[in-house]
């Protein structure tokens, strides 16, 4: 089990956003201190916590995590990959990073110099719609990732393109290194439920 914490705000305007409740805030957000958030952070008994959005990087997240580091929790930060990482990585975070492809609308933004940051304990993660969009992905993985390789998913913008689709794709161009993930609380719940 991991701790999930959904900040407000994005930079960026994804055609496909299945989070646009968290683009800016609103009426169900609550704001925090730090100190409030670090209190209800340790209510829990689980020592991972999921930072997500909107833009987790978006937040003065760098003392905090430095402090959860201190107290033994494993962080992952879900990034857009479209603002800089933490200036200094606590040792115990790990990124989820996406690229937007094509059809996005916002590849453009992306921030291809974070690369450099990713190691074998991140994740870079393609969220595809269409044939175009798998062509984006393998052309980001041959030309950026010859040596230092963080794990590589590829998921479905749902109603858009089949997981088998995206399986056969990988399959045909032979990227074993690539895993496909779709995102099992739409096929548990709704597609719209929230909090899940």
């Amino acid at each position: 089990m991991a701790i999930f914490i959904r900040f407000a705000g994005c930079n960026l305007r994804c055609t496909y956003c299945d989070t646009s409740y968290a683009l800016c805030s609103s009426d169900a957000s609550i704001f925090l201190t730090k100190e409030e958030l670090l209190t209800k952070i340790a209510s829990y008994p689980w020592k991972r916590i999921t930072f997500t959005g909107g833009e987790p990087l978006l937040q003065p997240l760098q003392e905090l995590c430095e402090e959860l580091d201190r107290a033994g929790y494993e962080m992952n930060v879900e990034t857009n990959g479209a603002v800089p990482l933490l200036s200094q990585r606590p040792k115990n975070l790990f990124y989820t990073m996406d690229y937007k492809c094509s059809d996005s609308g916002v590849k453009s933004h992306m921030r291809l110099e974070n690369f450099k940051e990713l190691t074998s304990k991140d994740v870079l993660k393609f969220v595809v719609s269409s044939q175009r969009d798998l062509d984006d992905m393998q052309m980001i993985i041959k030309k950026y990732f010859t040596t230092e390789k963080p794990a590589f998913y590829v998921s479905p913008v749902w109603g858009k393109i089949t997981p088998a689709a995206l399986v056969d794709y990988v399959k045909e161009k032979e990227l074993s290194e690539v895993c496909v993930q779709v995102q099992l609380h739409k096929i548990i719940w709704s597609p719209d439920k929230r909090g899940v």
